[in-house]
């Protein structure tokens, strides 16, 4: 299977696990000039963008460890762009990873809340 292939079941995987806990998803696949957000998602009150990362191996590292600094940079700064796109202003927001690892046929799905955070100021 193909990196892009792999990245796409696990975005599906994501969407079916989030629905399930409650999560409104109201962007798939959200492009800045400054990279690309995953799925971006209401949980209670908060905007959250989420990165999905899915491994079939440990060989390059943990879904988790494959979150450089350098992509939450990425991720927050189009988060940013998002908000300002849609006049959002003063709301919660969060950043998510669902990681999610393949075991043959078993899919084990980990989501961690608050996974990182956006240094510095929001204001736009």
């Amino acid at each position: 299977m193909e990196k892009r292939e792999v990245g796409k079941k696990g975005e599906e995987l994501a969407l079916l696990f989030l629905k399930e806990k409650g999560y409104l998803i109201l962007e798939e696949n959200f492009r800045s000039p400054f990279g690309e957000i995953d799925i971006i998602a209401m949980d209670r009150r908060s905007y959250v963008f989420i990165e999905v990362k899915m491994r079939k191996s440990q060989q390059f590292g943990s879904p988790l460890e494959s979150v450089t600094a350098k992509k939450q940079q990425r991720i927050i700064r189009t988060a940013l762009f998002y908000l300002k796109k849609k006049g959002l202003r003063d709301v919660p927001i969060r950043f998510d990873v669902v990681s999610i690892e393949e075991d043959g046929k078993n899919h084990h799905i980990r989501l961690l809340k608050n996974a990182f955070e956006a240094a510095g100021n929001f204001s736009y």
